[in-house]
């Protein structure tokens, strides 16, 4: 067990799943770009963003369970290798059916690292940073997706391909980075065939890992509709210009990353993961009766945007947190992770396609229905979490 937390390799940890996380977020950014240059209909381009939510999707498990089966240093190393030459090889195609097989490629390397990396973390850190420690991962994404907003349009001056030739070194050179960090695994870190029906069943069997992944699949299916369409709202409903828009988008992101980390350090004063995750459920319910009237002016609703999004952030920090503690062994945090990230990838894919129906068949005013569901879901989903990690506590 360690002692001391090596600030140092989390450090390098956290960086590797915002250098994954950027693969994803460019895509979005180079979707007009996309459009024109390759003369994709936008459900083709769609598909360009969404290839990574539906591997996660379908896949998530899957992963977690043959991941669980080798060692996280190794899983972390091929994930960002995957990545990087899906990145390149992307740069080389001019079709769009094969830039979406490239990016299946990018999405297996995601999902790689991002189930290494906590196993690692939970390695290289003492067990009193170890909440705070995997709260400040669960920053990665919104981080990779930031990044990408600000710098994505100066890289794409010389052309989409650049920024994805870019990424692909940036997430090669990372890996050869990695190999020459010291990352010390848990004992035995490559699991035998034989325990991978006791751990299946282990993640499976018992309430807390899926309980867990429904209040991570609850969080990115309200996230999702929020975040995705809160640019539409903006210009439709108040007439903001477009780059207003972007700019108040890139706010709220920035804020999400904020509440991501500033989980970190609720954990680290005691307060409780279920009343945390609760607290952001019951915020983004409440706040999104504001974000969605037009009685308040743009900058009420923009902070109010900001802030659900700043709250809610709180909610995957104490996710990645209480997740090791439902895992006795690294192959089975893997799975574990596996069954969070499907259960993410799901909401991802089901939360714009809900709020799209609901504002199309009842208007935008009716917007709040949708956050008051994610709230009673969430919160009875974050008290039955609260007794299953007190009886996984009873049996320690």
């Amino acid at each position: 067990m360690n002692l001391r937390t090596r600030w140092g390799a989390v450090a390098a940890l956290i960086l590797a799943g915002v250098v994954v996380a950027l693969q994803i977020g460019k895509a979005a950014i180079a979707v007009p770009v996309l459009q024109s240059e390759l003369s994709l209909s936008l459900v083709l381009a769609s598909w360009v963003i969404g290839a990574y939510g539906v591997l996660g999707a379908f896949g998530g498990l899957p992963a977690g369970i043959v991941a669980s089966l080798f060692g996280a240093r190794s899983t972390l190393i091929a994930g960002l290798v995957a990545a990087g030459l899906g990145s390149l090889a992307g740069a080389m195609v001019n079709d769009g059916g094969l830039l979406i097989a490239t990016r299946v490629i990018e999405g297996c390397g995601f999902l790689a690292a991002v189930l290494a990396i906590p196993r690692l973390l939970r390695a290289v850190t003492a067990p009193r940073d170890r909440d705070t420690v995997l709260a400040l991962f669960g920053a990665y994404m919104p981080i990779g997706s930031l990044i990408m907003m600000l710098a994505g349009p100066h890289l794409m001056a010389q052309g989409w391909q650049m920024l994805w030739i870019v990424n692909g070194a940036v997430a090669l050179a990372y890996a050869v980075a990695i190999v020459f960090i010291p990352l010390r695994e848990e004992a035995n870190p490559t699991a035998p065939l034989t325990t991978l029906v006791p751990n299946i069943k282990a993640a499976l069997g018992t309430p807390g890992p899926i309980l867990l992944a429904a209040a991570f699949g609850i969080y990115t299916f309200q996230y999702a509709a929020m975040a995705n369409f809160l640019p539409t709202l903006l210009v439709d409903r108040l007439g903001l210009s477009i780059a207003a828009a972007g700019t108040i988008s890139a706010i709220t992101v920035a804020a999400n990353a904020v509440g991501n980390v500033f989980a970190g350090a609720l954990l680290r004063f005691g307060a409780p993961i279920w009343a945390i995750a609760a607290f952001g459920y019951c915020f983004a319910g409440a706040a999104s009766f504001g974000i969605f009237s037009d009685a308040l002016p743009v900058i009420a609703i923009a902070a109010l945007a900001s802030a659900s999004l700043a709250v809610t952030g709180l909610i995957p920090a104490s996710i990645f947190a209480a997740a090791p503690r439902l895992a006795a062994s690294s192959a089975l945090l893997a799975i574990v992770l596996g069954l969070m990230n499907q259960a993410s990838n799901l909401g991802n894919l089901f939360g714009p396609a809900a709020m799209a129906s609901l504002v199309q068949h009842f208007g935008w005013e009716r917007g709040p229905l949708l956050f008051v569901a994610v709230t009673v879901s969430g919160v009875s989903v974050a008290l039955m979490l609260r007794a299953a990690m007190k009886r996984a506590r009873t049996l320690a």
